[in-house]
């Protein structure tokens, strides 16, 4: 994207593994790479040499940090919390998300993974999920953060055979025609509300910084329409449709799934 901001690669571990590991990452997605983190953050005052953010690789994770914070807490994909967390009311079909996705539905195509939140929530619904997730960075922490839930020996047979995570435009892989899902799940970036938390600003706002606005999400709705019965997406509840008035939807507490069904 031409507005991405401007990201660098670091470790924040004295082991040399977790180093090489940084610098190839840095090589992969073609970014700059720091060896240290500090000069980084004193580098912000300088127009030329600033960088918003950082992808750093710790003892034990990847995170996505904000260079003009002093927190060294980063933003990443935390997947194993949401099996731990896992109640059976919140992982049944019953609730807002498996209604909307349909019951009869066995494969899902998530076209907007993000950090994998809702996909993981459906792949442990029992749904096979393809997650596709097109900016490289963002897919940097979902494939990190889905490495670190496989080495859960508990969580890993749930996820071998119904989590797949992709790299790619969604509107690419539908195109190609590969891919038949019975149903399409997107969540595209929701539009700012005029007071939000202090939690929420600094999560939405590194990924917004990434992604944008999401200002295509209207026509990859109307294409996914196309290559599935079932289109299924999340809003929140100030905001209208996405793409006309849904078949039908399911409402919780702060968001709600309108659903699109070809007849």
């Amino acid at each position: 994207m031409d507005n991405q901001p401007a990201i660098v690669v670091s470790a924040d571990s004295a082991d040399p593994t977790v180093q090489r590991a940084a610098r190839e990452l840095a090589e992969e997605l073609e970014l700059p790479v720091e060896a240290a983190l500090a000069p980084l953050r004193q580098s912000i005052s300088s127009p030329i040499h600033a960088f918003a953010l950082a992808l750093v690789m710790t003892d034990d994770r990847l995170e996505l940090r904000d260079l003009a914070s002093r927190s060294d807490k980063g933003l990443f994909a935390d997947l194993a919390s949401l099996h731990r967390a896992g109640s059976r009311a919140r992982l049944s079909r019953k609730q807002p998300l498996g209604r909307a996705i349909g019951a009869k539905a066995e494969t899902v195509l998530d076209a907007t993974a993000g950090l994998g939140h809702d996909s993981m929530l459906l792949a442990l619904m029992g749904y096979r999920v393809v997650a596709v997730e097109r900016s490289a960075v963002l897919f940097a922490l979902l494939r990190d953060g889905l490495r670190r839930a496989l080495h859960d020996p508990t969580l890993k047979p749930k996820l071998q055979d119904h989590l797949q995570i992709v790299h790619g435009d969604a509107r690419d892989i539908l195109r190609a025609g590969r891919m038949h899902p019975d149903a399409i799940y997107i969540d595209p970036m929701f539009p700012p509300k005029r007071k939000a938390s202090a939690l929420a600003k600094k999560g939405v706002r590194m990924i917004r910084q990434m992604v944008g606005d999401d200002p295509d999400a209207a026509d990859l709705v109307n294409l996914a329409r196309q290559h599935a019965k079932r289109v299924v997406v999340k809003r929140p509840n100030h905001a209208g449709p996405l793409a006309g008035k849904p078949s039908i939807n399911y409402a919780g507490k702060l968001v709600r799934y309108d659903v699109y069904i070809q007849t």
